[in-house]
């Protein structure tokens, strides 16, 4: 919400309203109860799912980044500068 002395503008329309509305006088947004963002509950998962694999690999004595992985990305490296 955008401030200009005495006014202020609605986030939702753009609409300039007084300082002291509570709504906004074209689309009825509430300056009061602001929208505030959530965080989606799959970044909550997947956090807790990259800590997890943290802790147990860690606590395994086992790299983070498995082995095999590691391989792979060795191989299709070589491979590709093998092409150049």
């Amino acid at each position: 919400m955008a401030k200009r002395g005495n006014k202020k503008f609605c986030p939702k329309c753009g609409t300039t309203n007084e300082i002291d509305d509570a709504y906004c006088i074209k689309c009825g947004y509430n300056f009061k109860k602001r929208n505030k963002s959530k965080i989606n509950p799959i970044i909550i998962i997947l956090i807790i799912l990259i800590v997890a694999w943290i802790f147990w690999r860690t606590f395994s004595n086992k790299s983070l980044i498995p082995t095999e992985i590691i391989d792979l990305v060795k191989n299709i490296t070589s491979i590709k500068l093998g092409q150049k």
